[in-house]
């Protein structure tokens, strides 16, 4: 008798960690039943830690690198941003906000993350750590990593011509 799988179709809404290793346990348990004698494989699969990511964009100019990092519903009091030797480390808790009358509410569908976070991103010697700043505006914060005057000066372009 044919057998109808349901199955998310990727690219369709975003990924998150713990669905990623849902669907990765889901395959698993399926192919254990499917035949019992791959079972021992699916032991050397790493498990994947569920915790909550904030997304990060990193750019750079000219006289600058720009750590861009989107933490939506998280108060400026709640972050945390250190610089030790030459690692740049972020840090805070977005906390779940519950009402006494939403005790029995109950969901149906629930993506948002909560909880503590902390990424660490290592520095290249092109940054000038004294002038390292950071701002928090609408959820966003940016932290703005200013070159030395060093690594400004390096680059120049080379003149190409005939022998």
């Amino acid at each position: 008798m044919p057998s109808t799988r349901m199955q998310r179709r990727q690219g369709t809404f975003p990924m998150f960690p713990f669905a990623r290793g849902l669907d990765q346990l889901q395959a698993n348990v399926r192919r254990m039943f499917d035949n019992p004698l791959t079972f021992p494989d699916l032991l050397t699969t790493p498990p994947q830690p569920l915790a909550w990511t904030p997304p990060v964009e990193i750019s750079e100019s000219r006289n600058e690198m720009t750590l861009t990092m989107e933490l939506a519903g998280m108060d400026m009091k709640d972050v945390h941003v250190s610089v030790d030797g030459d690692v740049l480390t972020i840090r805070g808790e977005k906390t779940e906000e519950r009402k006494e009358e939403e005790e029995e509410k109950h969901y149906y569908l629930f993506e948002r993350n909560y909880g503590a976070f902390e990424r660490s991103f290592t520095l290249t010697n092109t940054i000038d750590f004294a002038k390292i700043d950071a701002e928090f505006d609408k959820g966003v914060l940016t932290v703005h990593l200013p070159k030395s005057e060093t690594a400004m000066a390096r680059g120049r372009e080379i003149p190409i011509g005939k022998k």
